[in-house]
């Protein structure tokens, strides 16, 4: 399954092959999901954030030119998703109909990468508070939703700490791992199609906001009288220069 255009895939394979730490560099399915995140994240993330994640702390790029070459690479990528999104062309890269079981294993992958991106600003998507059962309880039902598709792309992303949440909820509905999982992966698509929008809401939010005029400003303006000074500043009495007219 093609993510990235020929000429993308060529470049970012080439540049995938600078990372020095494997546990550091990201396999072509991962990148396209961090890529994928950012491009969807409203504001821009400074790339100093994101490109460590790619090849880690220390590539081995042959000099700045080749460094410069190499990011340049992944520049024009998220450039070219973003102006997808724009477009409305930016959605979920997968036809489950339409993949083999291997290519299937690409999901997880490519769920961690976004997991990646989403995780730098986990603020914007409503992860950065705890919260008790009791304000659970009280949140609207757009939030939960939101935070529901956080929960699935972390699950699939990072399935260890699905494990360690959903421990309770498995033993008490008497469901495996296997089938959490397989739900899981049902809702990605529909979980990817919530952070979109969100993300949209909130870029309309700070554009609508942007437009707004700002609190007029009464202007209190001393009057001057006719034997003080001139404001223009002539040194004249104001009745013998602005006055005057």
């Amino acid at each position: 399954m093609k993510m990235f255009t020929a000429k993308e895939e060529k470049n970012i394979v080439y540049l995938l092959t600078k990372a020095t730490d494997d546990e550091c560099g990201l396999y072509l399915e991962e990148l396209h999901g961090l890529i994928f995140g950012l491009a969807i994240t409203p504001g821009v993330i400074p790339a100093d954030e994101w490109f460590p994640l790619v090849h880690g702390e220390d590539p081995a790029f042959d000099d700045e030119q080749d460094a410069e070459i190499c990011l340049g690479y992944l520049i024009a990528a998220y450039d070219r998703m973003v102006n997808d999104r724009l477009r409305g062309k930016l959605t979920f890269p997968f036809n489950y109909d339409k993949m083999s079981d291997e290519e299937l294993s690409l999901v997880d992958g490519w769920a961690y990468g976004l997991f990646l991106a989403l995780s730098l600003r986990p603020d914007l998507w409503g992860m950065a508070e705890k919260y008790s059962m009791s304000e659970l309880e009280k949140l609207p039902d757009d939030v939960i939703e939101l935070m529901d598709a956080y929960s699935v792309i972390t699950s699939i992303a990072v399935p260890e700490e699905m494990e360690e949440a959903f421990r309770d909820v498995m033993a008490a509905e008497s469901i495996d791992r296997d089938e959490l999982m397989d739900s899981f992966y049902d809702q990605l698509p529909f979980s990817v199609e919530i952070i979109q929008k969100h993300g949209a809401k909130i870029r309309e939010g700070n554009a609508n906001s942007n437009l707004r005029p700002g609190p007029r400003k009464s202007v209190h303006q001393e009057k001057t009288g006719r034997k003080d000074e001139c404001p223009c500043g002539s040194g004249k009495q104001y009745k013998k220069c602005c006055g005057s007219n």
